[in-house]
């Protein structure tokens, strides 16, 4: 009799048990066959599409309270949506969405990968503030040739209580997540009030950095590096230093050096058609600071 009860007691409270179950299962993930219909819902579509797309894709709208945080409230108006074909990871098709949404102070970068059955499959969304100015986005073939990275330029993270700060920052899709791989500060200021009473000038320091591809040796972990030229002026003095960003394969990150620039510029970009011949000149003495050939990093 026992042994004929216990299947009927195990079949009742397994219900139960899996009901009250503490754990969630794992959320769905988005897929659909045509990105581009995505892209013209959430800026065309009825509210109640777009507050559920924007759900789905994670684009949230910032936290009032906490700055730089999300908040739990999706982000619906859009004043610009656009997608971007782009191979981020060797091996795949992406596509990303740039959703421009001045209400809610962001720009969102969404990435979608190609799945089997003509899908895609959302990866993830980044949102990147936009309060003062728009960040600019671009795709640039870093590390392996036909393989893109994001290209963040002017990515406010500070502003106000006299500091003011926008940085450089490079995205890699590494498996399935966006990575920083690259953050530098492109440009900040910050002021200073008048210290004593004499004093009736206040004291601003700028810092201004560009950055432009520098071709790898031979046998280099990546195709390119990055030089960056940085500007520092601190009241009236000026200082100018040079780094030069370097793939690091293992931390899968670039990572700076110093470089004895001086005041040398990069090198211009050869013409299309060769130059006429002209005589040589010689380089004067001591100026043994000019940098490998480089271009500006696209924007």
């Amino acid at each position: 009799m026992k042994l004929l009860l216990v299947p009927a007691l195990i079949a009742s409270f397994a219900p139960a048990a899996l009901a009250d179950f503490p754990f969630k299962q794992k959320q769905q993930e988005f897929v659909t066959r045509k990105p581009d219909e995505v892209a013209h819902t959430l800026q065309n579509g009825t509210p109640v599409e777009r507050n559920n797309l924007a759900l789905e894709l994670g684009i949230l709208a910032p936290n009032p309270s906490r700055p730089g945080a999300d908040s739990n409230s999706p982000c619906v108006d859009f004043h610009h949506v656009e997608q971007r074909p782009v191979k981020l990871r060797a091996g795949a098709e992406n596509v990303v969405l740039l959703a421009d949404s001045p209400e809610c102070d962001s720009l969102y970068v969404a990435v979608f990968d190609k799945a089997p059955k003509s899908e895609w499959r959302h990866v993830q969304t980044v949102r990147l503030p936009s309060n003062t100015q728009r960040p600019e986005v671009s795709f640039a073939e870093l590390i392996q040739l036909g393989v893109s990275e994001i290209v963040v330029h002017k990515e406010t993270t500070r502003d106000g209580g006299g500091a003011h700060e926008q940085d450089f920052v490079v995205l890699k899709l590494i498996d399935d997540r966006l990575e920083v791989v690259m953050n530098a500060t492109e440009r900040s200021e910050i002021t200073l009030m008048n210290r004593t009473p004499n004093e009736d000038d206040n004291l601003t320091q700028t810092q201004t950095s560009t950055f432009d591809l520098l071709k790898s040796p031979p046998n280099s972990a990546a195709t390119y590096r990055l030089l960056e030229k940085e500007v520092i002026t601190d009241n009236k003095t000026t200082i100018t230093r040079y780094r030069v960003w370097t793939w690091d394969p293992e931390l899968e990150r670039f990572r700076p050096t110093p470089f004895d620039g001086g005041d040398a510029r990069p090198a211009p970009l050869p013409a299309k058609k060769p130059a006429p011949k002209t005589p040589s000149t010689t380089q004067p003495a001591g100026d043994k600071s000019t940098p490998p050939s480089a271009q500006p990093v696209p924007k």
